[in-house]
């Protein structure tokens, strides 16, 4: 059976490891000063697509062919279903760290406000208050991102489990010796019908018209 090499799709609204690292302020001690709350995270905009190319045949005496694996997960039913699943998650993520992020940024002006006005004593007070939310908020920023993962990988798994049995049947319909991802094949130029990502995602509407088995 020929194995078909898949990049790592990441659905559309996945928050990235190194976007999630930005909301997080390190707490090893007590703030002896106001810090900078942990910004919310950001989720980017689902990128444009370019317009569709023109439907161009494919060579009938092709050995080859090739598939965009993220096309796939974007187009496809099941990958739209997934990417909504992630939605879900990113969007309590966000709301969760936004309130946190506020919480910060209220004590912090208190802090700045009324240093000079609370004794001493009050004022440390405030500070361990306000570390205490800064670490609270690092370990819930760690525990999304773990779920984003998780989660990222369970729809990634579930999707190649439904999508691979069907980029093998196409090979086998064609006659073809291989089936390469777009993205990781390296190719630099190619005729553009050898491109199958359109009817393999034909292929996974028909069988999984729900977005689901």
């Amino acid at each position: 059976m020929t194995h078909v090499t898949t990049a790592t799709a990441v659905f559309a609204l996945v928050v990235t490891a190194s976007a999630l690292a930005k909301t997080a302020a390190p707490m090893s001690r007590p703030a002896t000063q106001p810090q900078t709350p942990p910004a919310a995270p950001q989720v980017p905009p689902p990128a444009s697509k370019p317009a569709a190319p023109q439907s161009v045949p494919f060579p009938a005496d092709a050995k080859i062919a090739f598939i965009d694996f993220q096309t796939l997960v974007s187009d496809s039913k099941i990958g739209k279903t997934g990417s909504a699943r992630m939605k879900v998650l990113t969007d309590k993520q966000a709301a969760d760290l936004n309130a946190r992020s506020k919480a910060i940024q209220t004590l912090q002006q208190q802090i700045q406000q009324q240093t000079g006005v609370l004794s001493p004593q009050a004022l440390q007070e405030k500070q361990a208050d306000l570390s205490k939310l800064q670490r609270e908020a690092q370990y819930a920023q760690q525990d999304w991102q773990a779920q984003v993962d998780s989660l990222n990988k369970q729809l990634l798994d579930d999707f190649q489990e439904k999508a691979l049995p069907i980029v093998e049947e196409v090979r086998k319909e064609k006659g073809l010796w291989a089936i390469f991802n777009l993205q990781s094949s390296g190719v630099v130029a190619s005729h553009p019908g050898l491109e199958l990502s359109a009817e393999v995602v034909k292929r996974l509407d028909a069988k999984y018209p729900g977005g689901r088995r």
